[in-house]
């Protein structure tokens, strides 16, 4: 148990309670229509529920499945990814977000989000394209369905404004 993992933990979770409790007082609306507190309250319930996973796996003993490399696919708390790596990543992301947000008006949401998330699945170390493509596209669905649809949010259309608009 790392103390630092232990606190980091506990701080998120009091910081998704009180955002929760500033949620709960928002009004919330119907499924059918939804007010502006719906989308903060699930929010904060996502925030609680994570923090809550990893404050537990961080107090509860873990058990010992056996030895060596070829015990868990994950790697061990002690042992450290290479830095150069994961600060390679961290700019490709950031450059990746600023991207996103340049072509987000010209391109549209659908597009832009598709291409955002297919270059980040990438980043992040998965390499089939095929698959990648495919849960870009449903995310990207999802997302337009779930915000622009459902919630209404005028997110742009970009080159899709006479046909979507």
């Amino acid at each position: 148990m790392k103390l630092g993992s232990v606190v980091f933990a506990g701080l998120i979770l009091a910081v998704g309670l009180v955002y929760e409790i500033m949620a709960l007082n928002m009004p919330r609306g119907r499924l059918s229509y939804p007010g502006p507190g719906l989308f903060p309250m699930i929010i904060g319930l996502f925030l609680i529920a994570t923090a809550l996973g990893c404050l537990l796996q961080e107090i509860l003993p873990r058990k010992k499945t056996g030895e060596g490399p070829s015990a868990s696919p994950l790697p061990s708390q002690d042992s450290a990814a290479p830095e150069g790596r994961n600060v390679i990543k961290t700019f490709q992301l950031m450059a990746l977000m600023i991207g996103y947000t340049l072509v987000l008006k010209t391109l549209g949401f659908l597009i832009s989000i598709c291409a955002f998330l297919v270059v980040a699945i990438r980043i992040f170390g998965y390499r089939r394209w095929v698959p990648a493509l495919a849960m870009a596209a449903v995310i990207a669905g999802i997302s337009y369905v779930s915000f622009v649809l459902w919630l209404k949010v005028p997110l742009p259309l970009g080159i899709f404004e006479e046909i979507l608009g």
